[in-house]
């Protein structure tokens, strides 16, 4: 090849490389003119900003109501332990618990005096909410009621027998004398010394205290005391205002 040609081939391999960097050039080039447009403006969600807002007042309001019920909680008076119905009410009966309510049949704690000293209406049980309905001012047994001791014997007593009950008190016979009903009383309590409710199969020489009609009281005592007593369940959660004590059979 002649020294032209071979300059001719410089020269083309020269302007080769001359327009390949021209066309990365303006590669670049392009590339930033792009770049350098606006962007698109961004949509708007209009609705989410809204739920973001309700999220945010919904929350605020929730915890200042959890907050005014916090504060508006109030001490009121609850059972500490069984108590027998027609007993009277005692400071030491009674717990205090702080709760949030709008019952107005609850007694506060700042209510106090107004229940000690009057008597339970009905049977009351451990961690009850004290409230006016179950107490009565005057004394529930009156003159023409009276309360007896009575030893029970469990195949003449049913199952579970406790304070509330009310029940109908028989004699039961033997080889020469028939049985016959002797009144309906109210359980008041059961055990020596008060407060259990639960009998099942109570061991012969436990106690209950029986409200009885006084004309009857005499006959249920001597029924008892002979290990002739029997026990029939009429109903249970009564009151000394829902049941009619009655004598059954004369006293003789």
């Amino acid at each position: 090849m002649t020294q032209d040609g071979r300059a001719d081939a410089g020269t083309s391999k020269d302007d080769r490389q001359r327009q390949r960097a021209a066309r990365g050039v303006r590669s670049r080039a392009a590339s930033a003119s792009a770049d350098a447009r606006p962007s698109p403006p961004r949509r708007r969600r209009p609705a989410l900003a809204a739920l973001a807002v309700l999220l945010i007042v919904g929350g605020a309001a929730l915890a200042g109501l959890l907050a005014l019920r916090l504060d508006s909680r109030e001490y009121v008076l609850v059972v500490r332990a069984d108590i027998p119905v027609g007993t009277e009410i005692t400071a030491d009966q009674l717990l205090r618990k702080r709760v949030a309510s709008e019952d107005d049949l609850l007694i506060r704690e700042t209510d106090a005096s107004i229940v000690i000293g009057t008597y339970a209406r009905t049977s009351l049980r451990a961690g009850q909410y004290l409230d006016t309905t179950m107490v009565v001012t005057d004394p529930p047994v009156t003159g023409d009621l009276v309360r007896v001791g009575v030893g029970l014997v469990s195949t003449n007593v049913p199952p579970g027998l406790r304070s509330g009950d009310e029940v109908q008190l028989i004699r039961v016979g033997d080889g020469t004398n028939p049985p016959g009903a002797l009144a309906t009383g109210l359980v008041q309590q059961i055990g020596a010394t008060g407060g259990g409710d639960g009998l099942g199969s109570a061991p012969q020489g436990q106690l209950a205290t029986l409200v009885v009609p006084s004309a009857a009281a005499e006959a249920v005592v001597d029924a008892s005391a002979n290990g002739r007593l029997g026990i029939a369940l009429i109903s249970r959660g009564a009151t000394l205002d829902d049941v009619s004590l009655t004598v059954l059979e004369p006293a003789s």
